[in-house]
């Protein structure tokens, strides 16, 4: 019994552009919620912590979802596939109302910013880690599961070369407000080509 790498790699193109997501998420919301919603800790606190809240739904729901699913293109493709689009869509709001609220500050656009949060990628995290398990024999998912992780740091060390790049501190330093909607651009498109070439 031998260990399929190059499935096995492809298969972490959906872990690693769940990486690249949250690298960012954790880097750049919490400036968005405090420099300019101008939250205290407290409340960007609780505002990051909702996608956990909502993943205790969602996470199962759409996990079960896919267990139960049968079509050409297998059980987790389909969520992986819809659920990419739609992450890549929701999470370019998120720029977007940030924008809008330094223009011109309003509740709404803070209630829409937490609820695009939340559900930017709640539709398809647990099909993308269950489609390892669904390729790969029992006795090899250790060693799969090594190059998962390997792939999903390389999403995360995407991120930070693209965010060094784009977002040198000599670049920002002093600016009142920070557009962030280049970065988001380009973090989708590492996603949606990653699940592309993964499809």
């Amino acid at each position: 019994m031998k260990l399929d790498h190059r499935r096995t790699i492809l298969v972490g193109l959906a872990f690693l552009s769940i990486c690249a997501f949250w690298q960012m998420y954790d880097s750049v919301i919490p400036k968005i919620l405090t420099e300019t919603f101008h939250l205290n800790e407290t409340l960007s606190g609780a505002i990051m912590a909702l996608d956990n809240i909502l993943a205790l739904f969602l996470l199962p729901l759409f996990g079960a979802l896919s267990d139960r699913t049968s079509t050409k293109i297998g059980r987790r493709m389909p969520f992986i596939l819809l659920g990419t689009a739609c992450a890549a869509v929701l999470m370019n709001l998120l720029p977007v109302l940030d924008n809008r609220y330094a223009a011109a500050p309003s509740t709404g656009k803070l209630v829409g910013l937490a609820a695009v949060l939340g559900l930017a990628m709640g539709t398809y995290r647990s099909p993308a880690v269950a489609l390892m398990p669904d390729v790969t024999p029992n006795p090899l998912r250790s060693r799969a599961n090594a190059i998962i992780n390997l792939m999903g740091a390389i999403g995360g060390i995407i991120y930070l070369a693209v965010a060094a790049v784009m977002y040198p501190n000599a670049k920002i330093a002093g600016l009142a407000h920070v557009n962030y909607q280049p970065l988001f651009l380009v973090v989708s498109a590492v996603m949606l080509v990653s699940v592309a070439v993964l499809f």
